[in-house]
């Protein structure tokens, strides 16, 4: 029996590509590079910001504390962290999690207190008992992320944990933390009717979120 949801924000709860690609091309045109596809621009949905830089624009690593900078100017004074919205069946989703009694959390890549202030403007933060992020120096892996969340909620047994997202980062996060996983397809990570892995922590992939009702 299922006690503890973690989930992933970007790709997973909350569609935010328009912001994030906003940007990232912003980045690229003010460090004096040409914008990219759209097929670049998804690999900024999911790792860790400076891996984003760093495989998506291919950017020399002397480069990458610099472009991070610009890119979170951007993000926050343009107000571009909230150019987003839930997918579909998220919010009701969350209501029927919480009326089973489960406990609910964030565990992202994204800066923690972005992600705080990103939930709090969707009026999401109230179905989370706490939010674990990353920190700015781009240390905490997504497994680390992982264990804050579940310290922060006094989880012992990582049995009855399960978590949600929808990038393979997601997926080794969980696996190298002990949780089960459920990769989900409408994000950036995995593609539409990706199948499922042959990791034993890997319970299924879904393509709406009212399927995940079926694990919990």
């Amino acid at each position: 029996m299922r006690s503890t949801i973690l989930f992933d924000l970007d790709g997973t709860l909350l569609d935010t590509s328009p912001g994030i690609f906003e940007s990232a091309n912003h980045t690229m045109r003010a460090m004096g590079f040409k914008e990219l596809p759209d097929a670049q621009l998804r690999k900024f949905v999911g790792p860790p910001l400076a891996a984003c830089f760093r495989v998506a624009c291919g950017l020399e690593e002397h480069l990458i504390p610099t472009a991070c900078d610009i890119y979170r100017a951007k993000y926050a004074a343009d107000k571009a962290m909230f150019k987003a919205e839930p997918y579909p069946g998220i919010i009701e989703l969350l209501d029927m999690l919480r009326a089973r009694g489960l406990s609910l959390s964030i565990a992202t890549l994204k800066l923690e207190p972005l992600a705080i202030t990103i939930l709090e403007h969707f009026g999401l933060a109230p179905y989370f008992e706490t939010v674990a992020g990353a920190d700015k120096d781009g240390l905490l892996t997504k497994a680390d992320i992982i264990d804050i969340a579940l310290k922060r909620m006094g989880v012992t047994d990582r049995s009855r944990a399960l978590m949600v997202g929808d990038t393979p980062h997601d997926q080794e996060g969980a696996r190298i933390a002990g949780v089960d996983f459920i990769g989900v397809d409408w994000g950036f990570g995995f593609s539409k009717g990706h199948k499922d892995t042959d990791e034993s922590h890997v319970l299924a992939m879904i393509d709406e979120p009212a399927a995940l009702l079926e694990y919990v």
